[in-house]
């Protein structure tokens, strides 16, 4: 059997890559054949995706990955963070610019709740409520009278939006549409009545398809930039967090964190548990590559950090990440805690102000250094992962054994341990590279190497190591989880 070779396009909101998997039986060879910057670009106001840019570097992964493997690339696939999507008018073409969700604040989403109430959303579509979900982008164009609307014959989602471009043919991934609030898992169609009801188009959604089980030639064009021959667009899961998860090595009862910008975690079901219990914890049920679900708690990761890096970097002072774990490491424990979960932390803009304001509004130390800034973050952020891990037991009726963290953020060993301590159980990491890892071999499964979507961990075992973290000091995070709750719920009270 000769080796095939696929291409995983990872798109995250700071940085994408491209990365080349040779599959020889079951050996998986990862190769790094483009990396690039992400970014929204701010205009009057609103940001906005350079979506032209980042279709141009699947060109460059594309011409990239051919000179490895000299032309023998089997098929491409495509991953990005959910809910931002384009506009593509009766001609084909793309409607301004891509909007990002971080332009979200709770206008909208109000304006919404006078229509719809909140159960409402939530028993329709099982998706919890954040600002820059699809559906309240939507609605916020719909209420400003955005021509765009009007001229649009067809919303994509991001991915399916560059897959448009490189293959000419408009479709919906399941993973993805699940992530918009738009998406009737009961129906499992888009849930146009409810898009009717609120003033928004209903005949603007291609057709849903499910991950790794069609195909789309790419387009003539295309083949002559990137010098190949014939090269196929698989859809695979298109949602990051679907193919990092189908990455994951899950065992039964465990629980997953798909750790990066945002921290991602949850168990997977084979069906959509759509209850009070499950709305009143704001989790959210999400697709999956076999067509099952994931039941999460979206939770604000390492995004708070990253824009406090970020300021930092604005006035010249500059930070490794191992610098900045090193730094908090020395800083004094449970000092500080903040609610990640607090709106005021979704949005950009003086990251570290909100932080040491939120400290003030509930008594607490400030912090002032970058390592203290750190530690308030990584002990908060468990502290949430504590309680979503807790209510996962609630809801699913009986203790889970460990929690498995793959991606970037698991790189990072501090949070990890806190992870592990704050829960109370082993802590599980790797692959860091679990996006494009799913990404490839679900490519590889709609190719007929792989036999069945089990066969995919299998496969992840063998070929990637993976770390333990045991829990130590947890009588002190159980102390500790008391102060951050104390914390938190004086904050509340004074909203």
């Amino acid at each position: 059997m000769s080796a095939k070779y696929y291409l995983a396009m990872d798109f995250g909101a700071s940085t994408g890559r491209g990365i080349l998997g040779k599959l020889d039986g079951e050996k998986l060879e990862l190769q790094e054949v483009h990396r690039f910057q992400n970014y929204y670009v701010p205009v009057q106001g609103k940001c906005y995706w350079d979506i032209f840019r980042l279709f141009h570097e699947i060109l460059v992964s594309c011409r990239k990955a051919k000179a490895v493997c000299g032309g023998d690339l089997v098929s491409l696939g495509i991953d990005t963070w959910g809910t931002d999507y384009g506009l593509i008018d009766r001609t084909g073409q793309l409607i301004g610019s891509c909007r990002c969700m971080r332009n979200a604040d709770s206008t909208f989403v109000d304006l919404i709740q006078e229509k719809i109430t909140p159960e409402e959303l939530f028993y329709r579509t099982g998706i919890q409520t954040i600002y820059g979900n699809t559906l309240f982008q939507l609605f916020e164009r719909e209420y400003c009278k955005d021509p765009a609307l009007k001229e649009a014959s067809n919303l994509l989602m991001l991915p399916d939006l560059l897959a448009y471009f490189l293959t000419g043919e408009m479709r919906h991934e399941y993973t993805m549409a699940s992530t918009s609030m738009m998406y009737n898992h009961r129906d499992k169609q888009w849930d146009r009545d409810m898009l009717r009801s609120l003033g928004l188009p209903e005949e603007i959604y291609s057709d849903i398809v499910m991950p790794g089980t069609v195909h789309f030639d790419v387009v003539p064009d295309v083949l002559e930039e990137t010098g190949l021959e014939k090269l196929k667009y698989v859809p695979v899961g298109t949602h990051d967090t679907a193919s990092a998860v189908a990455a994951a090595p899950l065992h039964e009862n465990e629980a997953f964190c798909s750790s990066g910008t945002w921290s991602l975690l949850g168990i997977e079901l084979e069906k959509p548990i759509i209850d009070k219990t499950v709305y009143e914890a704001n989790f959210s049920n999400e697709g999956t590559v076999d067509g099952g679900v994931r039941l999460l708690k979206n939770i604000m990761g390492m995004w708070i950090l990253q824009q406090v890096v970020k300021e930092f970097e604005s006035q010249q002072i500059f930070y490794s990440w191992d610098e900045i774990v090193k730094q908090a490491s020395a800083a004094e424990p449970f000092r500080s805690f903040i609610d990640v979960e607090s709106p005021e932390f979704y949005q950009t803009g003086n990251m570290t102000g909100k932080i040491r304001g939120y400290c003030e509004r509930s008594c607490q130390a400030v912090p002032q250094s970058v390592g203290e800034l750190a530690r308030c973050v990584y002990e908060s952020l468990a502290m949430q992962y504590r309680i979503t891990f807790r209510k996962l037991e609630e809801i699913a009726g009986h203790s889970l054994d460990a929690l498995r963290i793959v991606g970037g953020g698991s790189q990072n060993r501090m949070l990890n341990q806190f992870a592990a301590n704050a829960i109370g159980k082993p802590v599980f990491t790797g692959p860091v590279e679990s996006a494009c890892i799913g990404n490839l071999l679900v490519q590889a499964k709609e190719d007929g190497e792989i036999g069945s979507f089990r066969e995919i961990r299998r496969i992840v075992e063998n070929n990637f190591e993976t770390e333990k973290f045991v829990p130590v000091d947890c009588g002190l995070w159980d102390r500790g989880f008391i102060s951050y709750m104390e914390a938190v719920d004086k904050v509340q009270d004074h909203r």
